[in-house]
């Protein structure tokens, strides 16, 4: 079963409610695509402070902080960037949107398809997705006028973000299914452990008895 960006349901669901409300503020809000690009700012910045002190403080003795901290300083600078210049941004954030719902909704689809075996699904459940997909590609058209495709934009994210939803649930669910078709691991089938002793025909062993013989005549007695 195919769970790439599934590992963990907390990412999906965060990807869903983001999405859900990004899209709304575009479709409700005014001056919407400068709203979202500062809303996405923030959350850039806030992701890097949260990194740096992840950095500095779990992972100094590991060796990866400085890693970290150079995603962090990135982050934060990207998102001061795009507080403070967002109508740069907002003229193609429609744009951007759509090539967003195309990458993630052919994620969503191929997750999707990969647990129809597993839950008994059928078509009806990649519809949704392919919607996503669909309203991506018509994004990067750009046919209307700026406020137009905003609301456009912000309604294919809400349905992508509920998509999203109820792919993570399947996905959970087919996880459990995966497991209980599996079933547990017999003795058999778990790998032995270095250095210890198989002890599975233990039980089967029969007790021999031994009796000394210190007389060499005894030993011709019992021939």
């Amino acid at each position: 079963m195919i769970t790439i960006g599934y590992k963990t349901k907390f990412d999906s669901i965060i990807r869903a409610v983001a999405a859900i409300g990004i899209g709304l503020v575009l479709v409700f809000g005014s001056n919407a695509p400068t709203v979202v690009v500062k809303i996405i700012s923030v959350f850039l910045m806030v992701a890097g402070v949260v990194s740096l002190v992840y950095g500095l403080i779990k992972n100094k003795e590991n060796g990866m902080y400085q890693v970290l901290i150079i995603n962090a300083v990135l982050d934060i600078l990207l998102g001061l960037l795009l507080f403070f210049n967002p109508q740069w941004v907002a003229s193609f954030i429609v744009l951007i949107i759509g090539i967003v719902l195309i990458l993630f909704g052919a994620l969503q689809l191929l997750v999707l398809a990969s647990t129809m075996s597993l839950l008994g699904a059928g078509f009806s459940s990649l519809i949704l997705s392919i919607c996503a997909i669909v309203g991506g590609a018509f994004l990067m058209f750009n046919p209307f006028s700026v406020k137009v495709m905003s609301i456009i934009a912000g309604f294919f994210l809400v349905l992508y973000g509920v998509s999203e939803l109820i792919s993570t649930w399947k996905v959970v669910k087919a996880r459990k299914e995966y497991e209980i078709q599996r079933g547990p691991a017999t003795p058999a089938q778990e790998a032995p452990v270095p250095g210890q002793i198989d002890a599975s025909g233990i039980d089967d062993a029969r007790e021999v008895d031994f009796e000394r013989i210190d007389d060499p005549d005894d030993l011709d007695d019992m021939n």
